[in-house]
């Protein structure tokens, strides 16, 4: 995946080098190099912030600062917030996993996508939340909901780190055999004559024809044919 479309790491004055550090660990084990900092309490850049980077060079040396968190998503699209907190705002919020599926279709329009990570102690304050057009929560055990900077940034970034796997691997699976065709489409064909699709016997020959020309055409990937199994589990069961 092309740089530009990876989602933009903001740390909002972060507080500790070593976890600044930790976060560009994170970024890397799941392939995010963009990361900006927003007036960082030590100032940039921080050698105890690479030692514990545990090698995360290519992070740590791309990092650029802002004096301002307007200035760090002066050229982003859309920004999403990570809090743990209740906010009063009338703003959409998503889990992380509802957060990386929308940044993936941001990105996908070529637009800017930035995620904001607050100071280690508070978090995001009201000001920076406004900035956000989207929240993102961690559904972690309400009794003890409290996240470090680089597992928050660990949790995002893996969710968007599988969307990313899974179509590289859709991408590269060739078309379904013709065996998992047929499964598929008799499955299809029974459930239909059940009920009651096929007007009359002499039709049914040729409307199972054209049903499998259809999905001949297709070139429905294994995984694919997969979801039309899980498609027709779920109406063969909702409607009885």
């Amino acid at each position: 995946m092309s740089g530009n479309q990876d989602p933009v790491i903001i740390l909002v004055e972060p507080q500790m080098g070593e976890n600044i550090g930790m976060c560009a660990r994170a970024m890397l084990n799941c392939g995010l190099t963009r990361l900006r900092l927003v007036n960082p309490r030590d100032g940039w850049p921080q050698e105890v912030a690479r030692a514990t980077a545990a090698d995360a060079d290519l992070v740590i040396d791309g990092a650029e600062v802002f004096s301002s968190l307007d200035e760090a998503i002066a050229d982003c699209q859309r920004v999403f917030a990570t809090t743990a907190r209740d906010r009063s705002q009338a703003v959409p919020v998503v889990t992380a996993e509802g957060a990386a599926v929308e940044m993936k279709s941001a990105a996908a329009r070529k637009g800017n996508v930035a995620v904001l990570f607050g100071p280690e102690a508070s978090g995001l304050d009201g000001e920076s939340i406004a900035r956000a057009d989207t929240l993102v929560r961690f559904p972690t055990n309400p009794e003890f909901s409290s996240l470090n900077l680089a597992q928050a940034v660990l949790l995002l970034g893996w969710e968007w780190r599988r969307i990313f796997v899974e179509e590289m691997e859709i991408a590269t699976q060739g078309p379904a055999t013709r065996e998992e065709l047929e499964g598929f489409l008799k499955r299809l064909n029974d459930i239909l004559d059940e009920r009651g699709f096929f007007l009359t016997e002499a039709m049914k020959p040729h409307s199972i024809q054209s049903l499998r020309t259809v999905f001949t055409k297709a070139s429905a990937t294994p995984q694919e044919v997969k979801l039309l199994h899980g498609v027709l589990t779920a109406l063969d069961r909702d409607d009885r």
